[in-house]
């Protein structure tokens, strides 16, 4: 019984397989039986009144006996065909050893039916004149544009641009060379001669013409981009000589600087690494709450500037970050700070022209100035305060690794390092000017700048009963200028 079954299911399968093959091979001959059918149709149906390519006439004609014509047209186009061009004493020979023959015959005569090729016609192959088309010799015989080409690149004359070179400090800051007018064939005029005389005959003489070429910058260009655009300036006048020293080695590195159109610039790219092998002092720095000596004080300042000048043309910045408490030399809410490897402050050049950097340097302030193409408007910046945050109390720190022995030893002994501050909710806004009209006012930055509380370091010995307890409440130099993050990961002048 159970070798029936199997025997059974052997043969349902058998069956299912021989069904689905007669299948397929009924829709495979439907398939090729059309196809045949389409081809026959296509090639039978005679080609409309009046058509011919480039003279052949191919009306009445079936496809194939188009095909067949054109491919004999060819054929005897190409057969002693030579195209002679001159220049001066020069002359270039190209024949039939230089090409090859383009087969898609097919393609030329569903143009010539009136069939559309948008790509073919946009390079020029194919020019409809009424009935008549006219075939392009440098689509039949493939290979002749680039030796065409060539020809012309040994007899032609580059233009020769206008170049601009900044010297920022010179008294003449832009030096700009005149441009040169160069010397072209006019490709289109070329192929159209080309094509006038391959109508008509299989040897072909066109005299290559020079035409002018202009050159694509001018000096007038170039002199156009010599327009400041924007500048600022900060007090550096109360900073210690390292500082001074640091805030104008750092703006240094963008002096002369051209930034070209999409081009995007890092601060601390171009001003790293902040280090005193890389020419920066020791100078005063705030870090946990209280003053030290760090490496690159005054940096944040040289950025803060660069930022403002940069705001005020219009330049779009694409990273920036606040103190964590305010700084003197700028208002709130435009501040700049930046610290390797945590913090930078990069933007890109969002105009359609090159702007050129200058900075500079005197005993009492930092400038930078942006050149380039005058613009419509002018930019201003407002800085507003919403509300001023409450000071916090102050915090009692016991002196328990022994950092200020020299100030405190005894409980009872306090010494102040640092008085509590007010914080603030700011808002930056830019204003867009134009003829001395405000014409838009809108949010720059919203920044919150939190309330501190004062630190008072206390000792952690025991008093002995005849030393006097001494509090002072003294504080280290508390020069704002040079503020930064109570954090230790937050290192900015």
């Amino acid at each position: 019984m159970s070798k029936k079954k199997k025997e059974n299911k052997s043969g349902k399968l058998f069956i299912v397989i021989l069904s689905i093959l007669i299948i397929a091979v009924v829709v495979l001959t439907i398939l090729l039986l059309s196809k045949l059918s389409f081809w026959k149709n296509t090639n039978s149906v005679n080609i409309g009144q009046n058509k011919n390519i480039n003279g052949l006439t191919i009306s009445g004609m079936t496809q194939a006996e188009a095909y067949t014509a054109l491919d004999n047209y060819i054929k005897q186009k190409s057969e002693n065909f030579s195209l002679i061009l001159k220049h001066d004493d020069k002359i270039y020979t190209l024949n039939n050893q230089d090409y090859t023959i383009n087969d898609d015959l097919h393609t030329i005569i569903d143009i010539a039916k009136g069939t559309k090729n948008p790509e073919l016609e946009e390079l020029n192959y194919f020019v409809e004149h009424g009935n008549s088309t006219m075939v392009s010799f440098n689509y039949i015989f493939q290979g002749l544009t680039e030796k065409i080409d060539k020809i012309c690149q040994e007899i032609e004359i580059e233009p020769i641009n206008s170049e601009i070179t900044f010297h920022p400090d010179s008294k003449e800051m832009f030096e700009i060379t005149e441009e040169q007018s160069g010397k072209k064939v006019d490709r289109a005029k070329l192929y159209d001669k080309i094509n006038e005389q391959f109508q008509k005959t299989n040897s072909i003489l066109v005299d290559l013409e020079l035409e002018d070429a202009p050159a694509e910058i001018t000096k007038e260009d170039n002199e156009k981009l010599t327009t400041l655009i924007s500048s600022f300036s900060t007090n550096v006048s109360d900073s210690t000589g390292s500082r001074k020293h640091n805030v104008k080695l750092a703006l240094s590195k963008f002096n002369g600087m051209k930034i070209n159109p999409g081009e995007s610039i890092s601060f601390n790219e171009v001003t790293g690494p902040h280090t005193q092998d890389a020419g920066y002092k020791i100078a005063t720095i705030i870090l946990n709450g209280r003053f030290t000596d760090g490496v690159g004080g005054g940096i944040c300042q040289a950025s803060t500037t660069l930022y403002n000048a940069l705001v005020l043309g219009g330049i779009r910045i694409d990273e920036v970050h606040k103190h964590t408490l305010p700084v003197r030399y700028v208002p709130l809410a435009l501040d700049a700070m930046v610290s390797e490897g945590l913090s930078d402050m990069r933007f890109t050049n969002n105009l359609d022209y090159p702007i050129f950097i200058k900075t500079s340097s005197t005993s009492d302030k930092v400038s930078v100035e942006i050149y380039s193409m005058r613009q419509d408007v002018t930019y201003k910046t407002r800085s507003e305060t919403v509300e001023v945050l409450k000071a916090l109390p102050d915090e009692i720190v016991p002196d328990t690794k022994g950092e200020y022995t020299d100030k405190v030893l005894f409980k009872g002994e306090t010494y102040r390092l640092s008085y509590s501050k007010e914080g603030y909710d700011v808002n930056s806004y830019i204003q867009v000017w134009q003829n001395g009209i405000m014409l838009s006012e809108n949010l720059l930055r919203h920044e919150i700048y939190k309330p501190q509380a004062g630190i008072i370091i206390e000792g952690v010995y025991e008093p002995i009963e005849s030393v006097p307890i001494i509090e002072d409440t003294n504080t280290d130099s508390s020069d704002t200028n040079f503020l930064f993050s109570n954090s230790s990961s937050q290192l900015c002048p």
